[in-house]
């Protein structure tokens, strides 16, 4: 009861959050130098800097299960809070949101929340004592300084789009005895931009490879597309995308092996240095190929992709199953890639019953099976994520050194062509510009301006192009919330792979979604009842 109190005393947010910034033994200061354990002690030398700044990247997303201090923050497995996948792993709790079991207290609710703010304060913290540190090279201690104010302003726009206003947090130590309210919606955007203006002001737009993991000006304008697209700024999300583009830094990755796919390269070792890297978390898949590939190579098969995104890719000539008919479409549900006549992309993100990988046909249906569908430690739904996944770490399943793209140049095209759609300039020549450069590096024809020569069915178009572009890379809920469609996609039955024994698709779970709640998370319990000016979101 005492350290409680002292707590909210000292500190303006939640127990929660506050045991997460006083209580934590991996307080970098701590952690990095034992023995310097108070500011006046601490920022002396430019290596106090660059350690205290790497601690503030450590926060950053990872895709499967990479992180073992913040395990709620992996991208991937985000993919099972929508109708992209089913998460069944002996860590985690993605799966009780899309059956409506989520609540104030759910773990990865608690720890997004605490864990956030805690490298927020780190940053605010680093800002508040960088200048007493000597570094010759003054522009490289700016440089510093706007990288940990680029992260405070990531992780802010993280619990913004998760927590909806949230409260802006720039002090390390607040004011004793204060409690803060939430910010307006207004004013959480308004301190983001204002932030990443500053930031982008002080960085540079490429770095060397070795440092290429490091917020740069053009991440600072991808953090603004992202932040107005999710408010409805389509405007503005178009001059953030353009400054972004005009920077003249980033494109969409190529193979220069003709034998590997683009899109699949891209998240392979083969095209683990390219220039579509916007934002990256170094090593933030080292254990992808043990998360998500099948039981009978070693893996565990955590996230298992849904019929719902499967039945989503268009075939080679641009077609969506629904145009084939009744009997086309039947026939590709039970053989997804029946005459390998799909998109590129789906070979490329899934694996599906009968397909080869590492030498080993996967069978998922067949009673006794090492990959049975259904098994603890199995696929849910008879089919598996591939993308991430590498051959070349079979050997050594947790083991690999893949990095994890949280933004990259594809998206923030997409965020620009969905603008203009939104806007009505959905006739600017640009939209299928971008369209047709997106889906010819994946193999896929360019767009029929004929069929698609309204508003409504480019938008229908634009949002297909982005699920099947961005699938399981964590933007999947953020793109239903802003749609307003999770209502729809959310409130249906999950199905996996049809079991040829019936001819029927697999059943998972009936998936709920509570419109007038589940549009944004809970605030955690713990915070609501440790500061009494802090407002739940709305039916929590």
């Amino acid at each position: 009861m005492q350290k409680r109190k002292y707590c909210k005393q000292i500190y303006i947010l939640a127990t929660c959050l506050l045991l997460g910034i006083t209580a934590c033994k991996k307080d970098f200061l701590v952690r990095d130098n034992p023995t310097a354990t108070t500011d006046s002690k601490w920022w002396n030398l430019e290596t106090d800097l660059q350690s205290a700044l790497e601690q503030i990247y450590g926060g950053l997303p990872c895709g499967t299960l990479g992180n073992y201090d913040f395990i709620a923050n992996s991208r991937i497995h985000l993919a099972a809070t929508t109708d992209e996948a089913v998460f069944r792993g002996n860590y985690g709790d993605w799966q009780v949101y899309p059956v409506g079991l989520a609540t104030s207290q759910t773990g990865s609710v608690q720890e997004i929340y605490q864990k956030s703010y805690s490298y927020i304060r780190n940053a605010s913290r680093f800002l508040e004592n960088y200048r007493k540190a000597y570094v010759e090279d003054t522009v490289r201690k700016a440089r510093y300084a706007a990288e940990a104010r680029a992260l405070r302003a990531w992780y802010h726009l993280d619990l913004f789009l998760l927590y909806g206003p949230i409260p802006i947090v720039n002090q390390s130590l607040p004011p004793t005895g204060q409690f803060v309210k939430r910010n307006s919606r207004d004013e959480v955007v308004n301190f983001l931009v204002a932030e990443l203006d500053t930031a982008a002001a002080s960085l540079p737009a490429t770095y060397t490879e070795s440092d290429a993991y490091r917020m740069s000006k053009g991440t600072c304008y991808a953090l603004q597309a992202i932040l107005y697209i999710n408010v409805g700024n389509y405007a503005k999300c178009l001059e953030a995308s353009r400054k972004l583009i005009a920077l003249n830094v980033y494109e969409l990755y190529h193979s220069s092996d003709p034998a590997i796919n683009s899109y699949s390269g891209l998240f392979s070792y083969s095209g683990i240095i390219n220039k579509e890297r916007i934002l990256f978390r170094r090593g933030g898949q080292t254990e992808s190929f043990f998360r998500s590939a099948p039981k009978s190579l070693g893996g565990q098969a955590t996230t298992s992709p849904t019929a719902a995104i499967v039945n989503t890719y268009e075939t080679l000539q641009g077609k969506t199953l629904s145009e084939l008919g009744a009997d086309s479409m039947a026939i590709y549900k039970r053989q997804p890639e029946y005459k390998q006549n799909r998109d590129p992309r789906l070979a490329a993100s899934v694996m599906i019953p009968g397909e080869t990988f590492v030498n080993r046909k996967l069978d998922p249906f067949t009673p006794g099976g090492p990959d049975l569908i259904g098994q603890t430690q199995s696929t849910q739904t008879g089919y598996w994520i591939k993308k991430y996944v590498d051959p070349r770490d079979a050997g050594t399943p947790w083991g690999g050194s893949l990095n994890f793209m949280i933004i990259r140049y594809a998206e923030i095209l997409l965020d620009y062509v969905e603008s203009l759609v939104e806007t009505g300039d959905w006739q600017n020549p640009d939209v299928v510009k971008y369209l047709n450069m997106i889906r010819n590096r994946a193999g896929m024809p360019n767009v029929d301006i004929n069929q698609y020569n309204t508003q409504l069915k480019m938008r229908e178009l634009v949002r297909r192009e982005r699920q099947v572009e961005l699938a399981f890379e964590g933007q999947r809920l953020f793109d239903i919330r802003r749609w307003k469609t999770a209502e729809i996609v959310l409130n249906q039955a999950a199905e996996g792979a049809v079991d040829p024994s019936t001819g029927k698709a697999v059943v998972i779970e009936q998936r709920k979604f509570n419109a007038a709640r589940d549009y944004v998370w809970p605030i955690p319990l713990a915070e609501i009842n440790a500061n009494p000016n802090m407002q739940q979101n709305p039916n929590w």
